[in-house]
């Protein structure tokens, strides 16, 4: 891992650990400099990465303030439940189960084109400090799973899949887009339609390809943040 990284990760795990809290400041640039033996634009990429995400800023003349983490990350390149992102993210969330339905047909928006599939409809508010931020629309397929608890959904249902199923969940198509806010979005998140929503389409696989699941999830655009990295090949 290159260094500026390491030291990303060393400040954002002692950020979520609340090693340092909300309104403290970072040791200073120089200090990480002597820390890690590195040079000041090392510790800089680390810092700028930092600010970036929201995590801290920098005063001139003070240093790196810590800042009230008010957004999660959104992982777009990879696979992870809703528990753990809000795990990752250090933020408390309370999922709320908001309907149960079998036998539903998934819309066509989600399918892109994909043969028809009937599934079991999950739909889950998730309440983030406080603050009702995200709808969760899953259409489970009927033919790979059924019957699912309500308290595996008020839970994980990726840890229902994979812990009491003994699924596994190989690879996920992600469609991200920022739409207007529909009505249901705005009475369920107590927005109004000025508030533009990021929504992400998903189609999941299982190891053997077949389809386990479509979701869409439905976020705040305010409240929502996705950070990603990438490397070009040559």
């Amino acid at each position: 891992m290159k260094k500026y990284l390491t030291i990303y990760h060393d400040l954002l795990g002692d950020i979520q650990t609340k090693k340092y809290r909300s309104g403290e400041i970072l040791p200073s640039n120089q200090q990480l400099v002597m820390r890690y033996r590195v040079s000041r634009e090392t510790v800089r990429k680390s810092m700028q990465l930092l600010a970036d995400e929201g995590y801290i800023q920098t005063i001139r003349g003070k240093g790196s303030l810590v800042l009230e983490k008010k957004r999660y990350l959104f992982p777009v390149s990879s696979i992870k439940s809703y528990k753990e992102i809000v795990a990752d993210s250090g933020l408390k969330s309370i999922n709320r189960v908001l309907k149960i339905q079998d036998h539903v047909l998934v819309p066509k928006r989600l399918r892109f084109g994909s043969p028809v599939m009937y599934a079991q409809l999950i739909v889950r508010e998730r309440i983030v400090n406080g603050i009702p931020t995200i709808l969760d629309y899953d259409y489970i397929n009927e033919d790979v799973a059924n019957e699912i608890p309500k308290e595996a959904a008020e839970d994980s249902l990726f840890s229902y899949f994979e812990s009491q199923l003994g699924l596994t969940v190989d690879y996920a198509v992600k469609h991200l887009t920022v739409e207007s806010a529909e009505y249901d979005d705005c009475d369920r998140l107590k927005i109004d339609q000025s508030m533009p929503m990021v929504v992400v389409r998903s189609e999941t696989h299982l190891t053997d390809s077949r389809i386990l699941s479509y979701t869409e999830s439905r976020h705040r655009a305010d409240k929502f943040s996705s950070v990603e990295f990438a490397r070009r090949h040559h």
